[in-house]
Parts: C-alpha cells; sequence; structure tokens
C-alpha cells in the first residue's frame, strides 16, 4: 500500500506543535527553577525535581524530533527544503519575500547548529536508548553533549522564530507559539506558599518564637486566609 506524503500545510503544523509542546516543557522547568526554595525543596522535593528534570528531557527530545537526521523523518531542514520549491505558494509574500525567509530560517538553522550536535548527541547517548559508552564513561560523553539551559532557550528561540514566519506569509496567521495558561503553575504555587506562610504566622502566635525553618518569601503580603 502506497503511503501518502503530508502536505506542506501539514508538516508545519505538525512541527509547530512540536515546537510548542517542547518550548512549553522547558518554560515549566525554568519557572520552577526560578521558584522560591522554601516551596520545591520543602513541600514536595521529589516531585518538583522529578517535574523539573523530566521536563528538561522532553524539550531536549522535542528539538531534537525537529531537526532528527533519520532518512523520510518531518524535519525543520525538510520543510524548509520543501519551502523553496514551493515559493509561489505562500498566500502573504512575493516569491522573493518568500525565498528571502528561507534564506534566513537556513542562517538561523546554522547558527544554532553547535547547540543541536549537542541535543542529538544527548538524545542518541541517553534520552531514546541508554548507550554502553554513557555508562561506561559518563564524563566523556558528558563532555561532547555539554548543554546549559540557555543553550536550549536559544534553540528554542531560533525554531520558534522560523515557524512563525513561515506560518505568517506561507498562511497569513501570526502569532507566539503558547497554551494559553501555561504559566498556571505559578497560581499552584502561589497557593502553597500562602499555606505555608500561615503554618509559619499560626506556629509562631501559638508558641512565641520563631519556626527553625525556611520561611517562604513575601509572607508580609499572604492572603490567604483559612
Amino acid at each position: 500500500m502506497t503511503v501518502a506524503n503530508p502536505t506542506f500545510e501539514q508538516t508545519l503544523e505538525t512541527l509547530r506543535r512540536q515546537v510548542l509542546i517542547g518550548k512549553s516543557y522547558l518554560d515549566l522547568a525554568k519557572g520552577l527553577l526560578n521558584a522560591d526554595p522554601a516551596i520545591l525543596r520543602q513541600v514536595a522535593p521529589t516531585f518538583f525535581g522529578l517535574t523539573v528534570d523530566g521536563s528538561l528531557e522532553l524539550a531536549q527530545m522535542a528539538i531534537a524530533r525537529v531537526y532528527d537526521k533519520t532518512k523520510g523523518a518531518v524535519t525543520i531542514r525538510g520543510m524548509l527544503y520543501d519551502a523553496a520549491k514551493r515559493l509561489g505558494s505562500f498566500h502573504n509574500a512575493t516569491e522573493q519575500e518568500a525565498r528571502d525567509v528561507v534564506f534566513r530560517a537556513s542562517l538561523s538553522v546554522m547558527a544554532i547548529q553547535p547547540i543541536l550536535d549537542a541535543i542529538r548527541h544527548r538524545r542518541n547517548k541517553w534520552l531514546a536508548h541508554i548507550d554502553p559508552q554513557t555508562v561506561a564513561s559518563p564524563t566523556i560523553v558528558a563532555a561532547k553533549a555539554n548543554l546549559t539551559v540557555p543553550d536550549l532557550d536559544k534553540a528554542f528561540s531560533e525554531t520558534e522564530a522560523i515557524i512563525v514566519e513561515l506560518f505568517s506569509r506561507h498562511q497569513g496567521v501570526y502569532g507566539p507559539l503558547e497554551f494559553i495558561g501555561a504559566d498556571d503553575y505559578e497560581a499552584a504555587l502561589n497557593w502553597i506558599r500562602s499555606a505555608k506562610c500561615l503554618f509559619f504566622e499560626n506556629y509562631e502566635k501559638e508558641f512565641g518564637h520563631p519556626l527553625d525553618d525556611t520561611r517562604p518569601r513575601d509572607c508580609s503580603n499572604n492572603l490567604l486566609k483559612i
């Protein structure tokens, strides 16, 4: 049975969704890393620790997926190659403008190639499967795949810019890639912070001395009253 190839619109939408999900995982991890230590380390350190680590791994897998080098895979590079062959299909650009969009996008991919190489190495040596070399010599593999959160952030920022501009020029649809309520975890953290502050307040009223524990930030502005 012959399997039909995806249309350019389907490819663009699939890659948009992958970048959206991966970026959201990264934003969640960054938000938790910057959250109040009195909440993350005292309330549920295992939960929050695993959530951060898992979100960072899933973010790396998402960016590795859209830049995969597996033959036939739907990727950013493949999409740009297809776009260059269909410049006349762009609804919101002349052929020259569309050509410029593809050219700028290709330069962006080249600029983040060292980051993509590190992510791909991590994907192949640990994230997708456990490579024996990683087990035997973890420091050597880590040195070849050095990656920071700002590196990962840059990879997503550049890739998002490519997707957003292509959508804008090809389909006339424009907007940042983000879920509605993507920062709703902040409300949950604030409820935990407020409850902790109230606990400190009640303890000190009852026993007449400070509680020997890390106090959450901004307890003076606590709004929760139970």
